[in-house]
């Protein structure tokens, strides 16, 4: 059972000298068996990175088509083996595929991976400068195939396999030389006699007994072979002369010292290997000086697989260095877990940085943090740290926030628009960025004040962010009544008066918001809309015979054939709305 769930490569498999890219006779090549399988869950784009990084030159992937006749990589059509669902590959869009995790049957620390499309492992392959086997598991759809490839400029860089005979007509330079495969223990004289032949050799270390034989995949190489094909790239690599720690240690070394993008970029590249001992490396760059260091040294402690104990983030926010207590406050509210004492502690750090990062952890932690220890950072000087002050209280303390960030917002609002005022006064002159710089910083807040308000229960966030959306905005940017209106699409239908009511506004903007995201609220403001069409003024009948125009309203059609008669100026609105019903309703 296992061979025949494992069998790859051996029948068929051919390479031509066209593959430059793929093959190089003058050094020993390693291929890895359908990702890298026994690191991370096989045919996802996570374990095809894994492999190309570890120095896979060719990687196996599947491929086989969906109900909607998407390419996606799978080896054998069972979702019950590999996801959460149950059913066939085959028999199921992708647009379920995409809802199903594929990563857990591994184990928890692979949670919310998902099927890859074809296209996009193709992607990856020519970004990492690696070849791909593709073990074609579906039946005619060898064009398809042949397309992707192509369209992604990899036709040079795959090997066909699998249920490819529909390719040769389409491509008839497909997979023109042999390959000799030879099981472990090869010696020197059978490979050479094989090479003589023209073959390419390879040793394969798949689907037997010898998959962690590190002494015979070496020997194997001593003999002479062209390649070996892997299930555990990482003794692969060995084998072949090119361990993956050499390349984890070089990587080491940039992240060490030098230029901070370097290291940056070095510490990026190290916690894209899950499973190797890196998390002592970055603790200890977490508590460096340069910011950009510390984050990301947070970032790969947050994204490692397996998790990174949250101990380790609370030992950080004692740290002296005020980068090292500043990102692992982040860390700690990227993880499900509660508002700690330590992390509360951090509430009387001097540095801005600091509170601001803790108050965004705490409005991220579960818990019960008292008002009266977040409320006083409302009045902070710093903007940031009033925005994640305000998503911090409306996160534990809803009721205390429905007042106080409404009230902060109000008076901030009353300063834009008096400096606005000035502004145009003045012939709105070219800005300094000494003037820009203070604009930017209440802007950032805003945006999360406006976040904070969609904490609050159902009722006092649709009255707040409907005070936002809709008041007439003179200030240097629109940005904050404009995301609050589409915050209200999902809430306007348990009170759609507001908006009603701002259809009327003397302020085009106001009025164009209130049309749109009564659009969008769905059919159950409908009733509503019509009981206001008859005694509506001319603007707001036209805006809701448009709004139920759009939302394909039937049930209006005989208001409407009642209104054409007695309000003839509408007849071109009325004309219009009715053929856009007519077309929404497809016949039925």
């Amino acid at each position: 059972m296992k061979k025949l769930f494992l069998l790859i490569l051996l029948p068929g498999l051919v390479i031509s000298p066209l593959y430059a890219g793929i093959v190089w006779r003058d050094k020993v090549q390693l291929i890895c068996h359908r990702t890298a399988n026994r690191d991370m869950p096989e045919n996802t784009i996570e374990s095809l990175e894994l492999a190309a990084r570890m120095g896979c030159n060719i990687v196996e992937v599947d491929v086989r088509s969906t109900l909607d006749g998407q390419l996606v990589l799978n080896h054998d059509d069972y979702l019950e083996r590999l996801t959460s669902g149950m059913g066939n590959v085959e028999l199921t869009s992708y647009d379920e595929l995409r809802l199903l995790d594929t990563g857990a049957w591994m184990g928890q620390r692979f949670t919310h991976m998902s099927i890859p499309r074809f296209e996009d492992a193709l992607q990856v392959a020519r970004e990492q400068g690696i070849g791909l086997y593709l073990d074609i598991k579906t039946k005619g759809i060898g064009p398809l195939v042949l397309a992707a490839v192509q369209r992604e400029g990899m036709l040079e860089r795959v090997v066909f396999g699998g249920e490819w005979d529909d390719i040769p007509p389409l491509y008839p330079k497909a997979n023109q030389d042999a390959v000799a495969y030879v099981d472990p223990g090869a010696t020197h004289e059978q490979v050479a006699a094989l090479q003589h032949e023209g073959k390419f050799v390879i040793a394969n270390f798949s689907a037997n007994s010898h998959e962690m034989d590190l002494p015979l995949m070496r020997a194997a190489v001593a003999a002479g072979v062209n390649a070996i094909n892997v299930d555990y790239p990482r003794l692969g690599a060995d084998a072949v002369g090119r361990p993956v720690e050499a390349k984890l240690a070089a990587l080491v070394r940039s992240a060490s010292s030098g230029p901070t993008r370097t290291r940056v970029a070095a510490i990026r590249e190290l916690s894209h290997y899950p499973g190797f001992p890196m998390q002592q490396f970055f603790q200890r760059w977490l508590r460096d000086a340069d910011d950009q260091i510390s984050r990301a040294s947070a970032v790969a402690l947050v994204i490692a697989r397996p998790a990174t104990p949250v101990r380790i983030f609370i030992e950080a926010l004692s740290d002296p260095e005020a980068t090292a207590r500043q990102n692992a406050a982040w860390a700690i509210g990227m993880q499900p877990a509660p508002a700690t004492d330590a992390l509360l502690h951090l509430l009387a750090d001097k540095d801005p940085e600091v509170l601001k990062e803790t108050l965004l952890a705490i409005s991220r932690c579960s818990g019960d943090v008292p008002a009266s220890r977040l409320l006083p950072f409302l009045n902070n000087s710093v903007p940031t740290v009033r925005g994640a002050a305000a998503l911090a209280l409306a996160r534990h303390q809803p009721q205390i926030a429905a007042r106080a960030i409404p009230e902060l917002l109000n008076r901030e609002e009353q300063d834009i628009a008096r400096d606005y005022a000035q502004y145009v006064f003045r012939g709105k002159p070219k800005l300094t960025q000494q003037e820009i710089d203070p604009i930017t910083e209440t802007y950032r807040e805003q945006m999360k004040l406006i976040q904070a308000l969609e904490f609050l229960s159902t009722n006092d966030a649709l009255h707040s962010l409907a005070a936002q959306a809709f008041r007439p905005v003179e200030d240097y940017s629109r940005v904050t009544s404009l995301v609050s209106g589409y915050q209200l699409w999902d809430r306007i239908a348990t009170d759609p008066m507001s908006a009603i009511q701002a259809l009327s506004s003397p302020d085009i903007e106001v009025a164009n918001r209130a049309e749109w995201g009564l659009v969008k609220a769905g059919s159950s403001v409908l009733p509503i809309l019509r009981q206001v069409l008859a005694s509506a003024d001319t603007g707001t009948r036209a805006r809701i015979i448009r709004i139920l125009a759009w939302q394909g309203d039937s049930e209006s059609i005989p208001l409407l054939r009642r209104l054409e008669i007695s309000n003839p100026q509408d007849k071109a609105l009325m004309e219009w709305a009715l053929q856009k019903i007519a077309l929404l309703s497809f016949n039925q």
